[in-house]
């Protein structure tokens, strides 16, 4: 053992620096600089950042959760906020928080309390729903095996409970002991998962804080110490023979005592404790110590297992003086443990041969190999590098892919497996032009073919080891189907003949839309669709001069036309697209904002009147919904099923449909109708509503960002709910990449509701 003189300014420096910037995160604020929110699908928990409310959530209030049969408090003992990650609605969304934090080292135990409600629904185990905690270091790898917790939805789950098809944990104190990477930066990782076949759910509710990692002393009567052990985790084993948080030692004279504490992880640490007769320190003592990596330390009072964490560890001793009973004084060891053991991870296929990093195998087989290479270095720490090879099984694809092998462009379709193989996960490979939906890493995959989907299209699937080939890929004929949304205006009285329409005379003002559409051999439908906006032509088409009069001045006015007539508008019509729809029902032109008034929608279409239209929200409604969560059809006579898009698109009455679909059941039943705020006015909007929406964008979005709403995003995807209905179970979606289509009613999308004045 060898003191280090010449780091100790260093070190000091260093303990001072990590004093000045290490803090607990307040983990209850999502809004902290240091907090990252994130949401997405379960095929990607990190598709897009930020608080979605009703997946991440800030809980005050006790209660209780029904979905466990009220029996898990939403606060446990001794709390007065956590954060509910994730919901209890289906729709295969994956939530995350990561929070970033330099570990303190007078506070380096991050003990996490959490509860968890899983769906059982039997799938396969990918596919299920999930639960994770992970600490991480800044290069997102994770810090420890054992720092990890994970849990996916089956039967008989260690330390659940079950209320029907509900597994569900109660509180449970998990702790990290964080001591050895204090001073650095390191980041906790929550992920929830819903089933990832739409239809079942997962959440979690947790809290954090960060302790001491000391033996406190309870009591002390001059030869008896009572010390006790940071609560709440899995197991105690001190020195005595005790198992519980707290145990006393008769001592006399100087004892070294210590506990080694176990977490719900499999973690193991050891805190200890000096008991001494004699006179100690009036002050807090700092020590300096190296060793190699591996070693244990049994020096200046402690009393360590080997320490397998190379670099700076820092650790405390506790001193109780039995003749006063003080525990005033601490024990800082600052270890500098030299790294000897250098490990490399890699992986191999069954079969091969292996000859890297200087380690020699010959054909592989399927398992795990640790082997070691040493290098002895005179009067310092020996070298070791550890080889860790995985050696995988080849992937061999016995069984064919199923799924439809002619398919519509802008068309999605399922594909899987009818007897899936005993791997774990699974790799779609699929061409430029084909996305997967949902289900990557499954035996079971929904993709969606664009009009830019190669004929044919090869969908495959491989291992996700990456061992061996799949069988020959299954060859999907994509024929070709497109969408084609044409803007323009024409006056009143006159004929329209373009873009392949041919509409005649047109002598009603006001929106329209037209489509053409031609079925190719195979079904599938190529639609023009024509937004046409007529302009009411104005009846005085000659105005004499002088143009611009003075008061008391008079002029000729000439209209052309037999049938024309002069009217003078004292005004210019009340509302146009893009005004502001204000809390007191007024509308403000652009122009004209601020004003003083509270907005809540912008004008997005006005009828010949100048008076009535539709207004949409200034923003979504929070999260996303499936728009039937048991795809119960609909056959109320005021709902039509709209089987193609060319028809759908003339339903406009969305005011009607969310009125119907919401007298047929209840938010469960179907979220997207009742995600809208339906007594005060706002409704699902039809197809052909969405359309007049989609057509006004670049006007409504610059009013959005006026009146502080959320604009429609251009450059990247999103896809919104009608309340237009195609068939038993489809429903009419708007998506600003491939227009409109049908989609099942089980897959969650945004709602944006809108409004009639």
């Amino acid at each position: 053992m060898r003191a280090i003189k010449f780091i100790l300014c260093g070190l000091l420096l260093w303990s001072l620096a990590v004093g000045l910037r290490a803090q607990c995160p307040d983990f209850m604020d999502l809004n902290s600089e240091n907090v990252r929110c994130y949401y997405g699908m379960t095929y990607n928990p990190m598709l897009d950042t930020g608080v979605v409310a009703g997946r991440h959530t800030l809980i005050t209030q006790q209660g209780t959760d029904f979905r466990t049969n009220h029996e898990l408090p939403l606060l446990p003992a001794g709390e007065t906020a956590v954060i509910r990650l994730g919901n209890d609605l289906s729709g295969a969304e994956a939530e995350s928080i990561v929070y970033t934090f330099t570990v303190d080292p007078d506070n380096s135990i991050l003990l996490i309390k959490y509860a968890v409600v899983l769906e059982n629904p039997n799938h396969e185990s990918p596919a299920q729903p999930r639960f994770i905690i992970r600490m991480l270091d800044e290069n997102n790898e994770l810090l420890d095996p054992c720092m990890e917790y994970d849990v996916t939805s089956s039967d008989n789950l260690p330390g659940f409970q079950s209320f029907g098809s509900i597994q569900w944990r109660p509180w449970t104190n998990n702790g990290f002991d964080l001591s050895t990477y204090a001073g650095e930066t390191v980041k906790l990782q929550l992920i929830t998962y819903d089933c990832s076949w739409g239809a079942h759910f997962g959440y979690a509710y947790f809290t954090a804080s960060c302790i001491s990692n000391r033996l406190s002393l309870d009591s002390c009567d001059g030869n008896q110490v009572t010390l006790s052990a940071p609560a709440g985790f899995e197991s105690y084993n001190w020195s005595n023979g005790a198992t519980t948080e707290t145990t006393t030692f008769t001592v006399q004279g100087n004892s070294t005592v210590n506990c080694a504490i176990s977490t719900v992880t499999g973690c193991l640490f050891t805190l200890s404790a000096i008991i001494t007769s004699q006179n100690i320190p009036g002050e807090d003592l700092v020590l300096y110590d190296t060793i190699c990596e591996g070693e244990p330390y049994q020096n200046n009072g402690f009393d360590l297992p080997p320490v397998d964490h190379p670099g700076i560890n820092v650790f405390h001793n506790t001193y109780v003086n039995l003749s006063n009973c003080s525990d005033d004084i601490t024990a800082t060891l600052y270890l500098y443990a030299k790294q000897r053991y250098f490990h490399i991870y890699d992986m191999a296929c069954e079969g091969n041969n292996y000859d890297d990093n200087g380690f020699h195998f010959t054909n592989l087989t399927v398992g795990e190999i640790v082997d070691t290479n040493y290098v002895t270095i005179a009067n310092d720490c020996d070298s070791i590098t550890v080889l860790h090879l995985t050696v995988n099984s080849s992937f061999t694809l016995d069984n064919v892919i199923n799924g439809p092998t002619e398919v519509c462009s802008n068309t999605s379709g399922n594909y899987y497996l009818a007897n899936p193989l005993g791997l774990t996960s699974y790799f779609w490979n699929v061409p430029d032009g084909v996305e997967i939906v949902y289900g990557q890493g499954t035996s079971v995959v929904q993709l969606f073919f664009s009009q830019t989907a190669p004929n044919p299209s090869h969908i495959s699937l491989t291992g996700a080891n990456g061992c061996g080939n799949a069988s020959t890929p299954l060859d999907v004929t994509v024929h070709p189907s497109y969408m084609n949304i044409v803007h323009d205006t024409v006056c009143s009285g006159e004929t329209y003949s373009q873009y392949g329409f041919d509409l005649g005379v047109l002598n009603e003002a006001g929106n329209f839309v037209h489509t053409r559409t031609e079925s190719s051999a195979y079904g599938c439908e190529n639609v023009d669709i024509l937004l046409l906006f007529v302009s009411e032509t104005p009846p005085v088409s000659v105005l004499a001069d002088p143009q611009e009069l003075c008061l008391g001045e008079t002029t000729e006015l000439h209209a052309a036309g037999s049938q024309s007539s002069v009217t003078l508008l004292s005004q210019l019509p009340k509302v146009w697209v893009g005004d502001i729809l204000c809390t007191d029902n007024s509308f403000v032109h652009p122009q004209d904002w601020p004003c003083g008034k509270t907005a809540m929608g912008i004008v997005f279409y006005v009828d010949s009147t100048g008076e009535h239209g539709w207004a949409v929200n200034l923003q979504d409604e929070p999260g996303t919904y499936s728009w039937a969560g048991n795809s119960s059809p609909l056959d109320d006579p005021s709902l039509t099923y709209y089987n193609y898009g060319r028809f759908a698109l003339e339903n406009m009455d969305g005011l009607t449909n969310t009125f119907v679909i919401r007298q047929y059941g209840n938010s469960e039943d179907y979220p997207a109708a009742y995600a809208v705020d339906f007594d005060q006015g706002w409704y699902l909007p039809a197809a052909g509503q969405a359309y007049h929406l989609y057509a006004e964008l670049p006007r409504v979005n610059i009013s959005l960002q006026l009146a502080g709403g959320t604009p429609f995003p251009m450059n990247s995807s999103w896809v919104y709910w009608t309340s237009t209905i195609g068939s038993i179970i489809k429903v009419w979606v708007l998506d600003n990449q491939h227009g409109l289509y049908s989609s099942v009613m089980n897959h969650p999308y945004l709602v944006r509701s809108v409004r009639s004045f």
